[in-house]
């Protein structure tokens, strides 16, 4: 869509059309994509108009990303904490990260890693979202090894060893680099050995219901 006459808005509502466009543009196009081109041409303005609202290209790609991992993490937490034990959260947790509707966010989270080499804010921002998944997880394994659900791991590294590995397979995905099921089983089958536990997909937790201001 080409640059055209916009009607005139105020300019919060305005830096929020820019804030949506860059997040929609991240989620279809990944984050490299978010350009002032690009976002002007999303909203149909001029890429001069764009950069008053954009002080900074680094800035506006790390708060995109937080904004989506955060919604991501804020989503998946309350999926995971539906089950009332231990077992049945960390279950659903497994389930809610194999979504198959979340694989656009993975593809972000993909990015994060590689744009994040060059970006400090965006690194900082990918940090902070990786120690959020890690103390939901280290949380949840620990109330479980409290009520002797599982084994005496340390609920920390397993919960590293969790994310590294859905990390990997996201990259993965990327390149179709085995199947999905491989993917998923090389998740569970791993926390399965650590844990000592089953932890195959249960069926009385729905799937996850994003918010309704969700793009994903």
């Amino acid at each position: 869509m080409g640059a055209r006459t916009a009607r005139r808005r105020d300019p919060a509502e305005r830096a929020l059309e820019v804030r949506d466009a860059a997040k929609t543009i991240a989620l279809t196009r990944g984050l490299a994509a978010i350009s002032l081109r690009n976002l002007a041409a999303h909203c149909g303005v001029t890429s001069p108009l764009i950069a008053h609202y954009v002080p900074t290209m680094d800035a506006l790609v790390a708060n995109t990303f937080s904004a989506i991992a955060e919604q991501e993490i804020s989503e998946v937490t309350r999926h995971a904490h539906t089950p009332t034990e231990p077992l049945e959260q960390f279950r659903a947790l497994l389930d809610a990260l194999a979504d198959p509707s979340r694989d656009n966010v993975g593809e972000v989270w993909c990015d994060a890693w590689s744009v994040g080499r060059r970006n400090d804010a965006l690194a900082a921002a990918a940090r902070d979202a990786m120690d959020s998944w890690i103390a939901l997880a280290t949380g949840i394994i620990q109330a479980g090894q409290e009520r002797g659900q599982f084994a005496p791991a340390r609920p920390e590294r397993a919960a590293l060893v969790l994310f590294a590995l859905v990390d990997a397979t996201a990259s993965y995905q990327l390149v179709s680099y085995r199947s999905r099921l491989e993917r998923e089983s090389l998740v569970r089958e791993t926390l399965e050995d650590i844990l000592k536990v089953s932890l195959q997909p249960i069926a009385n937790v729905g799937p996850i219901r994003p918010d309704a201001s969700s793009t994903t």
